[in-house]
């Protein structure tokens, strides 16, 4: 077993078709892909790399990192990339706790890798993916045209890592997640399966392949099936919206800031979406009223799907029932023969009846090993078989999961829960309002207090008074924002999801 066969696969069967295009204008066939991917792989091997090493991989989204990605795996290696946003600690940290031995980085960021590589003694071997490397560093480019393009993928055991993915830390310190062959292999057949892909799919995306959303569902996903995959390194909603009126592209997934952007889009209506076959939202749970507006305006379901680093457990199938403002449900319970199991469970672990709120937990062939280098953490994530998400949410009576909200963004004022998300939905429903993000602040009278950050619609104006008495008039009087603060933008993750840690760190009491 090995991730890398599927690419192997694909080369054999369709060597000159188009397995991924970058920026709309670089193309590179099954062929192509695989063959550089090889000699990547042998370049590793000459370095000593071996099974079980990890190498790192620094890079925006391009077709050199599909090349790094399978060249590593190629060898049985682990592949563990590093967020491009991160500054010079950050990076120190992943590389000196993954440890790899080796780090593919594109040129822009060597000052960073300049600034970091004589405090990670592990790290052996740099190298520069364009521009010109610095002494110490190798050239990817001679790299490239030394190596042979010969090289089969070793076989690997199912329970051997494939990747070491860092959480995008919106809940502190990012975490290294250990994501076995296995896990991506089952979690790929389990999607492909729920949304009938085909090697007649044309995958869209710009989110960052060093995050396991873009790299599993729209990339992995391609290359698994045998379609295509078009990316982008940075998001631009005319892009996007282009590219899709053009007919080909089949399959876009997004997170519900992209989702956002593209309802909000002044000249949506000029742009056909009618191509669009699937449309997956992930990261963060999509407001009902953008989903329903971005339905409407494409004519094409707006799938919802749960997961975390590296899995999914949870899906509106492409045929059957859909419930807005629910995750979909259980893959078990969609398809019996996936062995891929969610419930809620109170603080005692006990499995809770329909309707009652307590935190989702999760387990299958799908679902990571663990974090690295840290057991105790992993022992009590993962305790009696279950990884238990952080997650609060319900399922109803017909079996589709709620996502109330993380544990940790539980609001409690003068006693009352408040759910961010909650107040979030009703904010949405505003005709002014573009994004919200809600937390708690602390307030000395109640505990905390319920605080609201709103981004307007372009062209639009709205006072705070008309916001709350907006949600006063749709929620309970304890639930309504007692601070409203518009602002411009909202701090989010390199993959849009919205940092509601950074607005609590950075607000004043009440």
């Amino acid at each position: 077993m090995n991730v890398a066969h599927w690419l192997e696969r694909a080369a054999e069967r369709n060597p000159g078709k188009v397995a991924a295009i970058s920026e709309g204008t670089h193309a590179m066939t099954y062929g192509e892909l695989d063959a550089a991917a090889s000699r990547l792989g042998n370049a590793l091997r000459a370095f000593g790399i071996r099974s079980g090493d990890r190498v790192s991989i620094l890079l925006a989204n391009s077709l050199e990192f599909l090349i790094a990605y399978f060249g590593i795996l190629k060898l049985g290696a682990v592949v563990a990339p590093v967020n491009i946003l991160y500054r010079a600690g950050e990076v120190k940290y992943v590389l000196n706790n993954a440890t790899p031995r080796a780090l593919i980085a594109g040129s822009q960021y060597l000052q960073i890798v300049q600034d970091v590589w004589t405090e990670c003694p592990l790290l052996e071997h740099v190298i520069v993916v364009g521009g010109d490397p610095i002494p110490g560093t190798h050239s990817w480019r001679d790299l490239m045209r030394e190596a042979s393009p010969e090289l089969r993928a070793v076989d690997c055991r199912p329970e051997d890592l494939a990747n070491l993915y860092y959480t995008s830390g919106t809940t502190g310190r990012p975490k290294g997640v250990m994501i076995t062959h296995l896990n991506l292999t089952r979690g790929i057949e389990f999607e492909a399966e729920a949304w009938q892909v085909t090697a007649e799919d044309h995958t869209l995306f710009t989110l960052p392949l060093f995050h396991t959303y873009a790299l599993i569902i729209p990339s992995l996903l391609a290359i698994y099936a045998g379609g295509t995959q078009t990316f982008f390194a940075l998001w631009d909603t005319e892009t996007v919206l282009r590219r899709m009126s053009e007919g080909h592209i089949t399959f876009f997934a997004g997170v519900p800031t992209m989702y956002v952007y593209m309802t909000r889009h002044p000249d949506i209506e000029k742009h056909s979406l009618k191509g669009l076959r699937v449309c997956v939202v992930g990261g963060a749970a999509i407001p009902v009223e953008v989903q329903r507006e971005f339905e409407r305006l494409s004519g094409v379901r707006c799938l919802d799907a749960y997961g975390c680093t590296g899995w999914v457990s949870s899906v509106h199938p492409m045929f059957g029932p859909v419930k807005h403002g629910t995750l979909g449900k259980s893959l078990a319970d969609i398809y019996p023969s996936m062995d891929s199991q969610m419930r809620i469970v109170d603080d005692e672990d006990r499995e809770l009846p329909a309707g009652q709120v307590g935190e989702i937990v999760v387990r299958g062939p799908q679902i990571a090993q663990g974090f690295w280098k840290l057991p105790e953490i992993t022992r009590r994530d993962y305790r009696g078989g279950w990884f238990h998400t952080g997650d609060l949410g319900s399922r109803d009576a017909e079996g589709f999961f709620v996502l109330v909200d993380r544990k940790d963004d539980l609001i409690i004022t003068s006693g009352y829960n408040v759910y961010p998300r909650e107040v979030e939905e009703v904010l949405y429903t505003h005709p002014k309002v573009s994004e919200a993000a809600v937390v708690g602040v602390p307030d000395p009278v109640r505990g905390q207090a319920v605080k609201a950050y709103v981004v307007l619609k372009a062209g639009q104006e709205a006072t705070v008074e008309e916001i709350t008495t907006d949600c006063r008039s749709k929620i309970a009087a304890f639930k309504v924002p007692r601070v409203v603060e518009l602002v411009r933008e909202l701090p989010k993750t390199a993959t849009g999801k919205i940092l509601r840690r950074s607005l609590r760190e950075h607000t004043p009491a009440s």
